[in-house]
């Protein structure tokens, strides 16, 4: 990987970054960015025909149903046209696949109550709503909590 600025006085400052692929790598790049620029990175979101510019950091988790992706947020739910695939490759590294039908906000964790027989409960900070994790994703979502809240590298 090479870094490199150019310096045009006169046009619009852009950030570019040229990966073969969005690796965690990539996805790291882009959040530190964001925060830094104090970009908070809405997404469109829509209920009823009425789109929502929603800040991604409140999103609680992303979930398929009867073919439908809903976004939900503490106290809404939203639709989105983007299927779950498209949104793990879009969205920043606090989000995670932790089930077929299901991508959550890493941060927004509350708590993880295990169930060694199948499926962890999560719930999230301010919210009653709850999501569960399968068994395989369990222990790679503990180590992403692991690595964004409390990781100093």
């Amino acid at each position: 990987m090479k870094l490199r600025t150019e310096i045009l006085p006169d046009e619009e400052e852009e950030i570019i970054i040229r990966a073969k692929k969005r690796d965690d790598k990539i996805r790291q790049i882009e959040l530190s960015l964001e925060n830094i620029l104090g970009l908070e990175g809405d997404m469109i979101l829509e209920i009823d025909n009425t789109e929502y510019y929603v800040p991604k950091k409140d999103i609680l988790f992303f979930e398929t149903s009867n073919g439908k992706v809903s976004a939900h947020t503490d106290s809404n739910m939203y639709y989105t046209d983007h299927k779950l695939y498209e949104l793990e490759a879009m969205l920043p590294n606090y989000f995670m696949r932790v089930s077929k039908s299901c991508i959550l906000n890493v941060l927004r964790i509350n708590s993880i109550s295990r169930n060694l027989a199948g499926a962890s409960r999560v719930t999230f900070y301010d919210s009653d709503k709850a999501v569960y994790v399968s068994r395989s994703y369990y222990k790679p979502l503990k180590e992403r909590i692991y690595n964004l809240r409390f990781s100093t590298d």
